[in-house]
């Protein structure tokens, strides 16, 4: 995604010459956005803030990078011009700056966490979900659309073999996801379809999916396995803490684990182990037989996640560049 850079250049350049400005902000993805923040850097020496949001090039969005020993030296050196010439860099978790410190020393004190958060306004006091027998299990977004890795099939793989054990747990569990699937994806769970187990909502209006949120009993969220330990959390995760549902969160071992154990929001099982993930749906609904998935977040915990506190953290980083 480099084509774009010169005719952008030539346009944030004009800009420039026709009103004045304080700072620059590059945003990722794509990390083109940073090589051309790195080029205004040059030509105009504003104070810069590269936005990295998910890593680079440890935890890459786009898998094919370390695929390529070619193209990851190449960007690793990009990467590192990046971090080098900025004046401040923001990352969305911790174990993103915790690599980049590492990596970079000298940019420790330039490295700052802002993470995802949620808009609270989209969020009112959490009613309790309606009396059901049936477990609700709610899964809002896409899957291989919005990552190629991403997938629920391994899930699927275990229903399937919670039905075959006991054809009873259709009458225990339903789930509904909202959102776009594969054509791979809705093949794999029609047969959970036909059982009345999964329904399958289609894309929806965020409204819509805000009140099949507020719904379910659990919220699901699944996060792809790496090789390596995972430096992203979907910005999802974030909501589900203000719908202030449990989370059954699938995913490798990294920062969504992490986050689900600091924060108690959950159960937590390997996305690519059947068997963990039918244990984990097994204790997920002997504590809804229990009475004990009622969550009640503290406000203090949700506050740092709101999107106005969030701003509020970027804008100090903007003003603290200005003023020196």
């Amino acid at each position: 995604q480099l084509t774009w850079i010169p005719f952008a250049l030539w346009r944030a350049l004009r800009a420039l010459r026709c009103e004045k400005s304080d700072l620059i902000y590059s945003s990722y993805p794509p990390a083109s956005a940073h090589l051309l923040g790195l080029l205004l850097k040059q030509q105009t020496d504003l104070p810069w803030v590269a936005d990295f949001r998910d890593s680079w090039i440890y935890d890459p969005l786009d898998p094919q990078l370390q695929q390529s020993p070619y193209r990851w030296a190449l960007e690793t050196r990009l990467e590192e011009a990046v971090i080098r010439r900025a004046d401040a860099v923001v990352v969305a978790t911790g174990a993103v700056a915790e690599h980049l410190r590492q990596t970079y020393p000298e940019a420790i004190e330039r490295i700052h966490v802002i993470t995802n958060g949620f808009e609270p306004e989209d969020f009112p006091p959490a009613e309790p979900p309606p009396a059901s027998e049936i477990l609700r299990i709610a899964h809002t977004g896409s899957f291989s659309a919005s990552h190629p890795q991403r997938t629920p099939l391994p899930l699927f793989a275990a229903l399937q073999d919670m039905l075959a054990a006991d054809p009873i747990w259709a009458r225990r569990l339903h789930f509904d996801f909202v959102g776009s699937l594969s054509a791979e994806e809705q093949l794999a769970g029609q047969g959970l379809v036909d059982a009345g187990l999964l329904h399958l909502e289609g894309p929806q209006e965020r409204s819509a999916a805000l009140a099949c949120q507020r719904r379910a009993h659990v919220l699901l969220l699944v996060d792809h396995v790496r090789p390596w330990p995972s430096s992203n959390v979907p910005g999802k995760f974030y909501e589900y803490l203000a719908a202030e549902r449990p989370v059954l969160a699938l995913g490798g071992a990294g920062m969504v684990e992490r986050m689900v154990r600091e924060l108690a929001a959950g159960v937590f099982a390997q996305a690519d182990d059947p068997i963990a993930i039918r244990k984990a749906i097994e204790e997920v609904y002997a504590r809804f037989q229990r009475g004990q998935l009622v969550v009640r977040r503290d406000p203090r915990v949700l506050h740092r996640y709101h999107r106005r506190e969030l701003t509020r953290e970027l804008a100090r980083v903007f003003d603290g560049l200005v003023q020196s």
